[in-house]
């Protein structure tokens, strides 16, 4: 799975609130515009409409998965709005088409998931879910440590503990680090691992765990806490996807494509395979 280029999330935002207040705002234009009594073609304020139906559309096209509804509505604004027909256009048929279009923007949100493009032949399903969570709570993480984030999980799908945890802890060293706190907790687990689980691998491994508000961005629910050799183990596949899914977001097309060959470990670290 690949996710290119992250849409920026405040620009997504307007141009969705812009879908009810363009086809709503036409209709409110040509009702004020009958009640101060001033001539005015509704053709026009209809264009209200169909500018919302495009920017509806373009919201459709840029998910993964397409809504062909949202997609086509352009093709029913034209004709409704702009094509000559027998029946004439009128306030109520724009306030109806605001409304089915402000219901289909709330399914597309709900039904078709975020608005990052995916590529690289990697379908659906709750890793995916996951992938596209996190890059929508985190919203921005620096290419560089979205890179180093794949090359830990590259090293440790490889048994490379030590080098991986030696890359983790690069992150727990730097003075003002501003890295998200969630992901400092993750290359935390890494470089715990090495430093107990290498050293007496016997032992359950004693390593800092996620705290509960960032449970949200865990793709594992955390354990009750009796076991605490358990708790470890889902601490330790917690981090890994969470850094599987920060580098397949947010690092350079080159490392997504080196972190891409690890999407079986993925799986497996998922419970998927």
């Amino acid at each position: 799975m690949e996710l290119p280029s992250y849409h920026n999330k405040n620009t997504r935002l307007l141009l969705e609130f812009a879908v009810p207040i363009l086809s709503f705002g036409g209709a409110a234009v040509a009702i004020l515009a009958d009640l101060l009594k001033i001539p005015l073609d509704i053709h026009y304020p209809a264009f209200g409409c169909v500018a919302a139906s495009v920017i509806l559309a373009y919201l459709a096209w840029i998910r993964p998965r397409k809504d062909i509804v949202a997609i086509s509505t352009p093709i029913y604004a034209i004709l409704f709005f702009l094509i000559p027909a027998e029946f004439s256009v009128g306030v109520i048929l724009m306030l109806l088409y605001a409304a089915s279009l402000t219901i289909l923007l709330i399914r597309l949100k709900r039904r078709f998931g975020s608005a990052s493009p995916v590529s690289g032949g990697i379908g659906e399903g709750p890793l995916f879910d996951y992938m596209t969570r996190t890059g929508e709570a985190m919203e921005s993480v620096p290419s560089d440590t979205a890179a180093d984030a794949g090359r830990i999980v590259i090293r440790f799908a490889h048994g490379e503990y030590e080098m991986a945890a030696a890359l983790a802890r690069k992150y727990l060293q730097e003075p003002g680090n501003d890295v998200h706190n969630v992901l400092t907790t993750a290359f935390g687990i890494i470089a715990d691992h090495d430093a107990q689980c290498r050293s007496a691998p016997a032992l359950a491994c004693k390593t800092r765990h996620f705290s509960p508000d960032t449970y949200p961005l865990l793709f594992h629910p955390a354990p009750d806490g009796s076991d605490t050799e358990q708790e470890s183990a889902v601490a330790l596949d917690n981090a890994l996807l969470l850094l599987y899914a920060v580098a397949m977001v947010f690092a350079s097309e080159e490392q997504k494509e080196q972190v891409r060959s690890f999407h079986p470990f993925a799986e497996k670290l998922a419970g998927l395979k």
